[in-house]
């Protein structure tokens, strides 16, 4: 493991960056947001991302960073929870959502961190405690993240405890590209993803129906190009999210143990360097073709940002989920979750 001081916030405090891994996977992770800062695929980049601190406080994107207490979206910032209303910061101002756990999310915290070295490879244990009524949650959680570099496998292990029952559901933002993050647009990568149904939108985002992904531009479960015409088709739900921005339903029976979890093959998105394989134990993955990430703060090395640059594959519980009666972690009750990220070797 290699520490050093990454940079340092307005108010002083540091942000220290941790490298881990192996000659086939090294990932450089922050104490700030659990941002994933670099993931190297045999030398090669793959993520977005900046060489300051500036770039992912002041630019939108939620670049490689941990997303809680909810990712994704809330219908208006509101919610039920045991006969209590709760109104969240509607932060996604321009369709009047709650997004990524609101104005100050898990994304823009300092976590502690711990190195853990094994058999198996090298782990960053991540901890944090989100209190009671923080961004107007009920209920104190006690978080663990654990990144870990395992051979060829790069894994998050999501964890936490709460002591009230509170909407909960954790992913990381990362925006990939298996051409390396400097390989331009996505438009000559492939991506199967092992889902029969998708959550159908309406125009703020928010799902309003179950539907299967048979006819639709969404049915990727045998592998696609994603080509500037897919992105820019006319289908009503590519025209509503300006491109990929979806949640899909893992359906298979394809899967893999990891770390003493049964874990189910959710996604392959391949390029130029090879093929990336997602498996999780979460029902959902939302994917999103950066279809917004353009914009003058260059990316590491002074790299443009530009649209369709990347595809982050989140996995998660649905969108809106507590207002289904979803994703809630029941207080007492222990949230243990996996994504598991597989490199060609």
């Amino acid at each position: 493991m290699n520490k050093y001081l990454f940079d340092k916030l307005p108010c002083g405090c540091e942000v220290t960056a941790y490298e881990i891994g192996n000659d086939t996977v090294r990932a450089t992770i922050l104490n700030y947001g659990g941002i994933i800062q670099k993931l190297l695929y045999r030398g090669t980049d793959i993520i977005g991302g900046y060489d300051k601190i500036e770039g992912y406080r002041v630019s939108d994107g939620y670049q490689g960073a941990l997303i809680g207490r909810y990712a994704n979206r809330i219908r208006g910032g509101r919610f039920t929870l045991n006969g209590v209303d709760y109104q969240l910061a509607q932060n996604e101002s321009a369709r009047g959502n709650h997004l990524h756990g609101g104005d100050i999310g898990y994304d823009a915290k300092l976590w502690d961190v711990e190195y853990k070295q094994d058999c198996d490879g090298e782990h960053l244990i991540l901890t944090l405690t989100d209190p009671d009524g923080t961004e107007n949650y009920p209920g104190t959680v006690n978080v663990r993240v654990t990144y870990s570099v395992c051979g060829e496998n790069f894994s998050i292990h999501y964890e936490a405890v709460s002591d009230k029952d509170t909407p909960f559901n954790m992913t990381n933002h990362a925006y990939l590209n298996m051409n390396g993050i400097a390989g331009g647009q996505i438009y000559d990568q492939t991506l199967q993803v092992n889902a029969d149904f998708m959550s159908k939108v309406d125009e703020h985002l928010i799902p309003v129906d179950k539907v299967p992904v048979d006819g639709t531009a969404f049915d990727f479960r045998t592998p696609k190009l994603l080509s500037r015409e897919l992105m820019t088709c006319d289908d009503p739900q590519m025209v509503i999210g300006g491109g990929l921005d979806h949640n899909l339903y893992i359906t298979t029976d394809e899967a893999t143990l990891y770390q003493g979890k049964k874990l189910s093959k959710a996604a392959v998105f391949a390029g130029k360097l090879g093929a990336l394989t997602l498996y999780t134990d979460k029902p959902c993955v939302q994917f999103y073709a950066a279809n917004f990430m353009e914009g003058e703060y260059p990316f590491k090395g002074g790299l443009k940002r530009e649209k369709n640059g990347a595809l982050c594959l989140e996995t998660q519980f649905a969108p809106d989920g507590p207002n289904r009666g979803e994703a809630i972690l029941k207080a007492g009750d222990k949230y243990d979750y996996t994504a598991l990220f597989r490199f060609d070797v």
